[in-house]
């Protein structure tokens, strides 16, 4: 059996006004992912688009078999074989950050299998937390919060990470990144509207956590596409 994925890529982008949403997702599915996952480490390429109205409209998730894989020297070499089609689309997008983090735990839905992931529409959560409020943080999310969330109907898994590095061009450049990320995956887009996600946010001690968080990035997706990785 694999490994569990110890690394992740995010990479948040909106094509803007120069490069329009059929040539940048053109490019992007067909091009630009599939070339990352021939790299050793790069395992997955799955893309979102936002469902929430906010920008960037666009996710792509990267899992890797480590965090160090994200940056390699086969990484790296990749800028050599950019087309001439990826040297006019990504100076022109609108915005654009690739994130680096490191996974911290996994809690998968017990009726969940193989064929459920990814999920149709996914949660992404972030935080920043005060350094003196992480302890009682992490404690929180583990021992109560991912256990509350399992609870509403259609939730698959959720898994945790810290960031390790952000580079960013255009808009994003300059907009702070939490360091806390949590990512939920789901079958379906009315998770908010149960009773169980009322529950999982409205107890005594996340009222006490969130004392101690002091940035948030909350997001809201759907699948786009599951680019293959080469056999």
């Amino acid at each position: 059996m694999a490994a569990e994925p110890s690394g992740l890529v995010t990479v948040l982008a909106e094509n803007g006004t120069a490069v329009s949403e059929e040539r940048f997702n053109d490019w992007y599915d067909n091009e630009h992912a599939p070339l990352r996952l021939t790299v050793d480490g790069y395992l997955t390429a799955i893309r979102y688009k936002a469902t929430d109205s906010q920008k960037p409209s666009w996710l792509t998730l990267y899992d890797l078999s480590t965090p160090e894989d994200a940056n390699s020297p086969a990484y790296l070499a990749l800028r050599n074989l950019a087309s001439a089609e990826e040297d006019i689309i990504l100076p022109s997008l609108q915005s654009l950050s690739r994130r680096v983090y490191k996974q911290i735990g996994v809690y998968t839905h017990p009726s969940a299998t193989p064929a459920s992931f990814p999920g149709k529409f996914i949660l992404m959560v972030g935080l920043e937390v005060t350094k003196e409020g992480e302890v009682e943080f992490n404690r929180w999310y583990d021992e109560e919060h991912m256990g509350m969330l399992q609870k509403i109907p259609g939730w698959l898994r959720g898994r945790r990470y810290t960031l390790l590095s952000e580079a960013a061009r255009g808009d994003a450049q300059g907009k702070a990144v939490c360091k806390y990320l949590a990512i939920h995956e789901l079958d379906n887009d009315d998770y908010t509207s149960h009773q169980a996600f009322k529950d999982a946010t409205t107890t005594p001690w996340r009222a006490e956590v969130m004392k101690n968080v002091t940035g948030k990035e909350l997001r809201m997706y759907k699948l786009h596409k599951l680019c293959e990785k080469p056999q």
